[in-house]
């Protein structure tokens, strides 16, 4: 980090559209973490804002909800019921919590960034995408089993607030391409939506970052949702960045996740320079979604630069 404001001051500042010394920066990608210990992950997390010099670190949440009695794939409906149980042993809380208090510790000056993924999502990435027809089947059993795991997102809220400046809330299935698993929009509406919100007022204390996933969204099911700070894979799909340059949600983007895997860093300053002038340089620079593994250092290195230099 340059000179001049924090990270953390940065990174906050931008999220209320209050004046900063240059854009806060930041990138992230999936570590394949789930069964690491909480100081391996906290330590990858580290080394990888400090080798950019990232303003914020957005913690990823690779752990995995527990079922009960082990359950790893539902073949009927009222297998789903195992998952989301006030009276299961939440080790992913306790080591997603130790994760967020080792990175909020050793880095003090970075805006730290917890990932939850929405109470829908929990559910597929729980037990795989063969759930979503059995919500479809049994709609009431979907209110029951996203209801419950909203209400463990909520306790996960409440023991992480003194670790973290933001939530970077996920959401899935108001996608019409395959990230939205096939849902209606009365679907998404009757037993997702109100889960989302739901966990998204209870972090009113914190800055909101809605991530909405999906290449074809249909923004109108989310925008009544409470945030702050929109991320979405805006090189790919609606809203168009300019709509978001001097009101409503701050954005949140710069880098096309999708095609800079195989760009030189030339191309990843020109994508980030131009989003920044087509926002009126209100973002917060990062890629629409997590970048690839295997995306080269100079691409990620030209996303960082990119971010502070001036605009002419």
């Amino acid at each position: 980090m340059s000179a001049g404001m924090t990270g953390r001051e940065r990174f906050r500042a931008a999220a209320a559209r209050q004046e900063v010394d240059q854009r806060p920066v930041g990138c992230w990608i999936h570590f394949g973490s789930a069964l690491w210990p909480a100081e391996i992950s906290a330590a990858a997390h580290l080394r990888f804002a400090e080798e950019y010099g990232f303003d914020y670190i957005k913690v990823m949440n690779d752990y995995r909800f527990p079922t009960e009695g082990g359950l790893q794939e539902a073949r009927e409906p009222e297998e789903l019921r195992r998952v989301g149980g006030p009276g299961l042993e939440y080790d992913n809380r306790a080591r997603q919590v130790e994760v967020l208090r080792r990175v909020r510790e050793a880095a003090p000056e970075r805006a730290v960034l917890d990932t939850v993924f929405s109470p829908f999502q929990t559910v597929v990435r729980t037990l795989g995408r063969s759930a979503v027809p059995l919500l479809q089947a049994r709609p009431e059993i979907a209110h029951e089993v996203i209801g419950a795991v909203a209400d463990r997102l909520v306790e996960h809220l409440e023991v992480t607030a003194d670790h973290v400046d933001a939530l970077f809330f996920s959401v899935n299935g108001s996608s019409r391409d395959e990230h939205g698993f096939g849902l209606s929009p009365e679907e998404f509406r009757d037993w997702v939506a109100p889960y989302d919100r739901r966990v998204l007022e209870a972090a009113a204390d914190r800055v909101r970052v809605a991530h909405i996933h999906g290449y074809d969204l249909d923004a109108a099911l989310t925008q009544d949702y409470p945030f702050e700070v929109l991320s979405w894979s805006h090189n790919q799909t609606v809203p168009p960045v300019e709509d978001l340059a001097t009101t409503g949600p701050v954005p949140m983007g710069g880098l096309d996740e999708v095609a800079s895997l195989y760009w030189p860093p030339s191309a990843a300053r020109e994508n980030v320079l131009d989003t920044r002038r087509r926002s009126a340089d209100a973002l917060i620079v990062a890629p629409g979604c997590t970048v690839h593994s295997d995306t080269p250092p100079s691409v990620i290195a030209a996303l960082v630069a990119a971010a502070r230099e001036p605009l002419g």
